[in-house]
């Protein structure tokens, strides 16, 4: 993401909406949206926010990652009514928040700009760190398997949830959701040399948990506990018992959310190669 400034860095607009493009360890924090300890990166957002502006401001995010979920791309948005000097808003918002966090972005959004609405989709990615021994530089980005999986049972189940299907079975309990259909529209794998392994999801929404439970249940079949045909009976049950175990929130990214018609997985995520890395996104 470059960094976005107006050309005079202010506006005269009475009613100002300001974007936050961000990026998030989510370690040591309790998700996105606010709490009452205060601990979450939106909390922490609007708590440099009122420092800095000297009143109270409510920030909105695409995206409410749960607690120890990390984010590579997270645009957040918030109003004004008066003109900032972008560069030295955003310089002074970075001095206040945790390390933890990272602003690639303020910029000036359209008055109909929504975080959430306006977004056509969201791209997550869970990474596992597969056989004996660990990794010191990826632990806290992982979820460590020291067992052998079966790959290609994982695989073949992941393509019976492309499409529209009702998820309650994959959603958290404690969930506020009301409706339970989604639409996945793309799933891929990519193997990043001999123990990483990395699968994308690509919806338009997801349901608290939606991808972690996913990604719990790939495991079992990978495991031999469950078939990868039994997936579409999951679905069909839509009861949460049915699924599987709700996988570690290390191993989560929410990688992208896109703003314009994005139906595939790009090439560049899929790539099988020794790597790994993190999304830097340019908008």
């Amino acid at each position: 993401m470059e960094l976005v400034f107006n050309s005079k860095d202010s506006v005269k607009n009475p009613n100002i909406l300001y974007r936050i493009d961000l990026n998030y360890i989510g370690t040591p924090f309790y998700g996105w949206q606010s709490q009452p300890h205060g601990n979450t990166v939106q909390d922490q957002l609007e708590k440099a926010l009122q420092t800095i502006l000297r009143q109270k401001v409510r920030v909105s995010g695409a995206s409410r990652t749960d607690t120890g979920v990390h984010a590579e791309h997270q645009v957040a948005t918030f109003r004004l009514d008066r003109e900032l000097d972008l560069r030295k808003t955003m310089r002074s918002i970075e001095a206040l928040i945790p390390d933890s966090i990272g602003i690639t972005g303020l910029s000036i959004a359209e008055p109909d700009f929504h975080p959430i609405q306006s977004a056509f989709t969201k791209l997550y990615r869970y990474r596992f760190w597969l056989g004996r021994g660990s990794n010191a530089f990826t632990r806290r980005y992982t979820w460590s398997i020291p067992h052998e999986l079966n790959i290609a049972a994982m695989k073949e189940a992941s393509q019976a949830l492309i499409g529209r299907h009702n998820f309650k079975s994959f959603a958290a309990v404690d969930g506020s959701s009301k409706t339970f259909e989604r639409t996945i529209l793309d799933i891929a794998w990519s193997h990043k040399g001999d123990n990483l392994l990395e699968v994308y999801f690509l919806g338009e929404g997801f349901l608290k948990q939606m991808v972690r439970n996913l990604v719990g249940t790939f495991v079992e079949v990978g495991q031999g506990k469950r078939s990868a045909g039994d997936m579409q009976e999951i679905i069909a049950a839509q009861d949460r018992t049915k699924a599987g175990m709700t996988a570690p929130a290390s191993g989560l990214s929410l990688v992208e959310i896109y703003y314009h018609d994005q139906r595939h997985i790009a090439d560049s995520f899929k790539r099988d190669e020794a790597s790994f890395s993190f999304a830097y996104p340019r908008v």
